[in-house]
């Protein structure tokens, strides 16, 4: 167990912890380490001397995260809440998120099919300008064909983007849903690709928090209640 917790207890359901962050091989304490409570989705970082402070309740989980360093998971005690941690990270290889992982993924996938496309992808479109003077061209069946093909291919490729980056496998180590609800909740709340190419890691996982907390109210974002007017 890479965390040890100090003897003073007290009975809590809901309250602020305190503690340190060191490393487990030189015992000294680390600075900018990220922590984050899973289920609520916020998250601090730790001061130069390796302390911070957050808010949890019985039950939750929270994750300690620094580059260089294995992840550490603490689940808060149910019943007697120790006020104060003392965690020690170890040090590993760099490991990217399981997002990037995928997006990886699809950039390599996306390169192979590129280069089975290639031709039909490079040919040129025209401008305005071009298609007024080769209007011919312009009005070409297969030229037509191969423009809406290029189109096509851009909306199934921003598509697959979104299907490597928010997937089951990263939802479920998030939140813990699985079967059946975690292929509803992707189903539901699946964002756009706009949405995913411009949240940065931080706000792509409280993303996912955010909106698994209105999944399991049972709130669907396509189907919202509807007010009645008085």
């Amino acid at each position: 167990m890479a965390f040890c917790l100090c003897l003073i207890c007290s009975v809590a359901s809901a309250q602020k912890i305190t503690g340190v962050i060191a490393d487990m091989q030189t015992g000294l304490p680390l600075g900018d380490v990220a922590i984050r409570n899973v289920n609520t989705g916020t998250g601090i970082n730790t001061d130069s001397l390796g302390r911070f402070s957050i808010n949890v309740a019985a039950d939750q989980l929270i994750e300690f995260y620094k580059a260089g360093y294995k992840m550490e998971k603490v689940r808060v005690p149910i019943g007697i809440l120790p006020p104060f941690f003392k965690i020690f990270l170890e040090k590993a290889p760099v490991e990217l998120p399981e997002y990037l992982v995928r997006a990886r993924d699809w950039k390599q996938d996306s390169l192979r099919m590129h280069d089975i496309y290639k031709h039909e992808l490079e040919f040129p479109k025209m401008s305005f300008a071009d298609m007024i003077n080769h209007p011919f061209s312009a009005m070409s069946k297969k030229n037509r064909q191969i423009w809406a093909f290029q189109d096509e291919y851009a909306m199934m490729e921003q598509q697959k983007f979104v299907d490597y980056t928010f997937n089951e496998t990263l939802v479920n180590n998030i939140t813990g849903l699985s079967g059946d609800s975690v292929k509803a909740y992707i189903r539901m709340y699946r964002p756009s690709y706009d949405q995913v190419r411009n949240m940065s890691t931080y706000d792509f996982y409280n993303y996912i928090n955010r909106t698994v907390g209105m999944f399991r109210g049972g709130y669907d974002p396509k189907h919202p209640p509807v007010r009645n007017a008085h």
